[in-house]
């Protein structure tokens, strides 16, 4: 088992223990992509004068063209390193949580806009090809570093994880075909230290 899918492991079985996770929230869902993958490497300078961001790549393994509703990722996933746990600390933007977090290759809960996307921009991506792309936080605030958790934090955690996520149902009346009707979420993507101590609870 690679180290970076025993981490993967290890957050899907500490966010179990956490229950903040498992909870069912009411919302399409859709099962996990197969032959598809999601990755992100962390930036310190994404881009010039707009500070952090990642590097992110969907490569696609099958035998047709897929299309994906932007924002790519929708979703963000932090988890703190605790002792010997990695717990579960905030999560931003829509689709790509678990329906059930002890079955890691379950189904997801799908963004699906309340109205009509007034101006809808997709991702195409053609057969056994992949895409790449780099996203900073300053115009992208769904992957903005936050894994503090006002209620949780430990005092001297520092090192996260960040998993990266996507999962949508178009709206009734958007008239999108082929849209990727899976969803997608990263491996665990390592991040700088960070201190919270100052967020723990007194």
């Amino acid at each position: 088992m690679s180290t970076s899918k025993a981490i993967f492991t290890a957050l899907i079985a500490i966010t179990v223990s956490t229950g903040r996770a498992v909870t069912h929230h009411p919302g399409p869902y859709v099962p996990l992509c197969s032959h598809i993958t999601l990755t992100a490497n962390y930036l310190a300078e994404a881009e010039p004068g707009k500070g952090p961001g990642f590097v992110f790549v969907i490569k696609n393994d099958t035998n047709k063209e897929i299309r994906l509703a932007e924002p790519v990722p929708s979703s963000a996933h932090w988890y703190a390193h605790v002792g010997t746990k990695w717990l579960w600390r905030a999560s931003s933007g829509s689709g790509g949580s678990f329906v059930d977090a002890d079955n890691e290759k379950g189904e997801v809960f799908a963004y699906q806009p309340k109205d009509p996307p007034q101006h809808p921009q997709y991702i195409a991506i053609a057969p056994h090809a992949s895409h790449e792309w780099t996203e900073t936080v300053h115009d992208h605030p769904a992957i903005a570093y936050r894994p503090s958790c006002a209620i949780c934090n430990n005092p001297g955690e520092h090192e996260y994880r960040a998993v990266f996520a996507y999962a949508y149902v178009p709206h009734p009346q958007e008239h999108a075909e082929g849209l990727l009707a899976c969803g997608l979420r990263s491996e665990p993507a390592v991040m700088p230290p960070l201190s919270t101590s100052h967020l723990a609870p007194k």
